[in-house]
C-alpha cells in the first residue's frame, strides 16, 4: 500500500507530500513518532528496546526505540502515534498517558536510505502487569538498566546485558546491535526519561 508522507523545509516549514518511498530516497525531512518505555524502580531506571524483525528491510535484526514509526499526510502526530503502538506492541494507550519530551532533527545517511527525520519524542511509564503482544514487524522487546546503556553509549563499557520480557532471556548485546542512532540523540532521551524521576 502507498505510504505518503508530509514533507518539511530544513527549518520545518510544510512544504508539499510525497510518497515514503521517494522520501527516503531524495532525503526530504519528514516527521516521526519515537514512544520510549521506561520504568523506575527504588534505585534503579530501565528503559525498553524492541528488537526489529529480521525481515525488515532497513536495519533488521537490531535494537531500536520501544514503538515508533511515520506519520500518514491524513494523521495527526499522536494519532499515528498511538496507532503504531497498538500496531507494534498490541497496547491501546490514550494520548494522555504519553509524556511529550520535545523532538530532535535526526539524519541517517547511508548508501541505500537518506532518512532525515524530525523526531517527536515521547515517554511512556510501562508497567510489568501490562501485556504486550507483538506484531511480524517486531522480533522481542527486552529491558535495558537504564545506566548500563548510558554506560556503553558513553564507550566505558563494550557491552550490556538485557532481558526479554516475554521469555525472560538474558541477552549480552553490544553497540553494534542497536539502530545507529547519534550519541546526542540516545543522550536526548536518556536525559528525559532521568528528568521524569
Amino acid at each position: 500500500m502507498r505510504e505518503v508522507l508530509k514533507i518539511y523545509s530544513e527549518w520545518l516549514t510544510p512544504i508539499g507530500e510525497k510518497d515514503r518511498e521517494e522520501v527516503h530516497r531524495d532525503g526530504d525531512w519528514h516527521e516521526s513518532f519515537h514512544c520510549w518505555f521506561y520504568k523506575h524502580e527504588e534505585n534503579r531506571s530501565w528503559i525498553y528496546f524492541q528488537k526489529r524483525a529480521d525481515s525488515k528491510k532497513d536495519f533488521p535484526s537490531l535494537y531500536d526505540i520501544s514503538a515508533a514509526g511515520h506519520i500518514a499526510a491524513e494523521e495527526s502526530l499522536i494519532r499515528g502515534g498511538l496507532r503504531e503502538v497498538e500496531e507494534e506492541l498490541g497496547l491501546r494507550l490514550a494520548a494522555g498517558q504519553l509524556n511529550y519530551c520535545g523532538f530532535y532533527k535526526e539524519e541517517l545517511l547511508f548508501k541505500t536510505i537518506k532518512d532525515r527525520e524530525i523526531c517527536h519524542i515521547y515517554l511512556f511509564p510501562y508497567e510489568n502487569h501490562m501485556k504486550l503482544t507483538i506484531n511480524e514487524e517486531v522480533g522481542d522487546v527486552v529491558q535495558i538498566d537504564l545506566e548500563d546503556f548510558l554506560s556503553m553509549i558513553c564507550k566505558k563499557s563494550p557491552c550490556l546485558q538485557a532481558e526479554s520480557i516475554f521469555t525472560g532471556e538474558e541477552l549480552h548485546l553490544s553497540h553494534s546491535s542497536f539502530c545507529p542512532h547519534p550519541f546526542d540523540y540516545y543522550q536526548y532521551v536518556v536525559q528525559a526519561i532521568l528528568s521524569s524521576r
